[in-house]
């Protein structure tokens, strides 16, 4: 948990601020005119406002934490899908090896394909604003 919090923490930290920093200013700028104060402009204006983008970021992210995931296992544990690869290789079983390096491909693109369907449902607009 350590290695995948540390492998992805600090990336998102700068994805958060690149992301926070794409924000049209001019949204800002109006909620500054009708009156809005800092909490409310956070609140209301900045993270309705870069949660679309946010979540494809976050969607990046877990592949990034399925790549550290895949580390931490190979570093030091008895059990799990990168271990198993370890011992079909000693035994020179590269069938059940390329087996579980495909199973590892299927779900992380599965899991992927299924958080795409749900940012369109979660953000309507957003497909609509990228076809015009």
């Amino acid at each position: 948990i350590a290695i995948i919090f540390i492998g992805t923490f600090f990336q998102q930290v700068v994805i958060v601020s690149n992301t926070t920093r794409k924000l049209e200013m001019a949204l800002l700028e109006a909620a500054l005119t009708l009156g809005a104060k800092k909490i409310q402009l956070l609140v209301r204006v900045v993270v309705p406002g870069i949660l679309p983008a946010l979540y494809r970021d976050q969607r990046i992210l877990l592949g990034w934490a399925w790549t550290y995931l895949i580390v931490a296992e190979l570093i030091g544990t008895s059990s799990g899908i990168t271990w198993f690869i370890t011992q079909q290789a000693r035994y020179k079983n590269f069938d059940n090896v390329f087996a579980a390096i495909i199973m590892i491909g299927i779900i992380g693109l599965v899991t992927d394909l299924i958080l795409a369907q749900l940012g369109k449902r979660i953000f309507p607009w957003e497909k609509a604003q990228g076809e015009g």
